[in-house]
């Protein structure tokens, strides 16, 4: 996908002349994989005026970097922010995200932007339109294979686990969020964490999952009776 990832980068370099700025240090995690394809915990690049850009990480990634990132410059070094914005002269940063410290650090004169990376990811490409289309497909196929299991004395956390085998399985890197299961009583409580609870008869059970995949979320709700509802419950 490296054309996919110039013509981003490409996107957002024609953002910067607007702000007087001669490039953009990207340090979000999401917003550098997008423009470079490098998911990595320690990843930072300087996307230039002119759309040329420069790729740090330290050495536990350099070996993916490069062979990921062929058409940019990949610089291995810890301290990725620090090593980039030296590289230009008016500097722009990713202000909504960088910390305090960090700021600071590399220096007051930086230009601060919010959101430019993003403004760009808003409008989605092909490539992201496709990985959107088998996150989606990839979850609820994960749930037409579980559903079977749903049955008296199976607990929410054995379903919870289920659903994330599966859609690992079918190829997710992982689950999107952390997957909510909540039956009887515990369909009340928003965001609830599976637990050892069985599943009864009459139960209504939600869940709440998705798979992560290339980097995009699927989210996916659902609803099920466990045999025939329980009539619901009359004030008095």
């Amino acid at each position: 996908m490296t054309v996919t990832h110039a013509r981003r980068r490409e996107r957002l370099a024609a953002l910067l002349p607007a702000h007087e700025a001669d490039a953009i240090l990207v340090t979000r995690g999401v917003n550098v994989r997008y423009l470079t394809g490098l998911a990595s915990s320690n990843a930072a690049v300087l996307v230039r005026a002119d759309a040329r850009a420069t790729l740090a990480t330290d050495s536990r990634y350099a070996e993916t970097a490069r062979r990921a990132c062929s058409d940019i410059e990949v610089v291995e070094e810890r301290d990725v922010a620090g090593c980039l914005v030296v590289m230009a002269d008016r500097v722009a940063v990713e202000a909504h995200d960088m910390p305090v410290a960090d700021y600071f650090r590399l220096g007051e004169d930086l230009l601060r932007l919010t959101g430019a990376v993003e403004s760009v990811r808003r409008v989605k490409d092909e490539a992201e339109i496709d990985l959107l289309r088998d996150a989606c497909a990839i979850t609820d196929q994960a749930f037409s294979d579980v559903l079977p299991m749903l049955r008296p004395g199976v607990t929410e956390r054995d379903i919870a686990r289920a659903l994330e085998s599966r859609m690992i399985e079918l190829g997710a890197e992982k689950p999107a969020f952390d997957s909510i299961v909540a039956s009887g009583p515990n369909g009340s409580i928003p965001h609830h964490s599976p637990s050892d609870r069985p599943l009864e008869r009459g139960d209504l059970v939600t869940m709440d999952f998705g798979a992560l995949h290339g980097g995009y979320h699927a989210d996916m709700t659902r609803t099920v009776a466990i045999g025939r509802r329980a009539p619901a419950a009359v004030p008095r």
